[in-house]
């Protein structure tokens, strides 16, 4: 357990860290003026807007990986919820596919 001292000189320490980078503000980009996106540049443009909410497109191609992978694993690590996944799918579409 921590004592009183080392909580104390652990919090003056994230204080003058805080104060520090307060002191050094983030210089902000000029707004892009508002246009229409053409045809052709409507990939920039939502890699623009994954951008002003600080999404990366690298983070997305990331996060697509990982869901693929663990996607493939599925049936080898949960073989029994994969089968009754098939099952309810397959069933759904039949009920689907009747009307």
């Amino acid at each position: 357990m921590a004592t009183k001292a080392q909580l104390e000189a652990e919090l003056a320490e994230l204080k003058s860290q805080l104060a520090a980078s307060d002191a050094k503000p983030a210089p902000k980009p000029a707004p892009e003026p508002e246009s229409e996106p053409e045809h052709g540049d409507e990939q920039s443009a939502f890699a623009a807007l994954l951008k002003e909410h600080g999404v990366d497109t690298q983070d997305i191609d990331a996060l697509w990986a990982q869901f693929s992978s663990e996607l493939s694993d599925l049936p080898e690590k949960k073989p029994l919820l994969t089968a009754v996944a098939a099952f309810g799918l397959g069933f759904a579409l039949g009920r689907m596919s009747k009307s």
